[in-house]
């Protein structure tokens, strides 16, 4: 298990498009953070879920899926890799974009949300395997965030990333939401992990 972990998180950072990913996303929470903690936190949970849809959505695209199933043929193990890779990440992207709210003497904030973001990292590694199309999965959250959780739920808790925007403020009601969404995807990506990928 430590090795397929080593595996992912090297990949991960060894490709172009995964540090241009998180320096992007990182960028965009900072500049967000000098304005507002709350905006920092929210655009922090998106970078997290954004990164781990990059990283894990790279062994679809690249075709590395087939050869790392291959060789590790229980792929709820590379599932959990995937997940724990993507954790890491998106810490690393809260954890460091989230320095002017730290110095802004908001720690409890920037604490609460660097503890929650893997928990966002490990629902869009979960996301990412059932729809692993990038493209379609970004653009799919976009639309859900922005009518869905914006325009008809008003950022109220209950749906994931008004969960994590409240969670990420020391809200453990919002956390248990967040909780209850990433297990709930659980059974639908261990199902998706077993696909034949010939067809994508």
């Amino acid at each position: 298990m430590i090795a397929v972990v080593r595996s992912e998180l090297y990949r991960s950072v060894s490709i172009r498009s995964s540090w241009l990913s998180l320096v992007g996303f990182a960028f965009m929470a900072a500049l967000f953070g000098w304005f507002s903690k709350e905006l920092w936190s929210l655009f922090a949970g998106l970078g997290a879920f954004g990164i781990a849809v990059t990283v894990t959505a790279q062994h679809y695209q690249h075709r590395t899926g087939v050869l790392v199933f291959l060789n590790h043929p229980h792929r709820w193990r590379v599932l959990i890799a995937q997940c724990l890779s993507a954790a890491v990440l998106g810490t690393m992207v809260a954890a460091v974009s989230g320095v002017a709210v730290l110095l802004d003497e908001s720690a409890a904030h920037y604490r609460s949300t660097v503890l929650v973001a893997p928990v966002m990292a490990v629902f869009g590694t979960l996301c990412t395997i059932v729809v692993p199309h990038p493209m379609w999965l970004l653009g799919g959250v976009f639309a859900w965030l922005l009518f869905a959780e914006v325009l008809i739920n008003r950022m109220a808790n209950g749906l994931p990333f008004a969960a994590f925007s409240l969670a990420s403020g020391g809200n453990v009601k919002a956390l248990l939401v967040l909780l209850a969404w990433t297990t709930a995807a659980i059974p639908i990506a261990v199902w998706a992990i077993h696909r034949d990928l010939s067809g994508d």
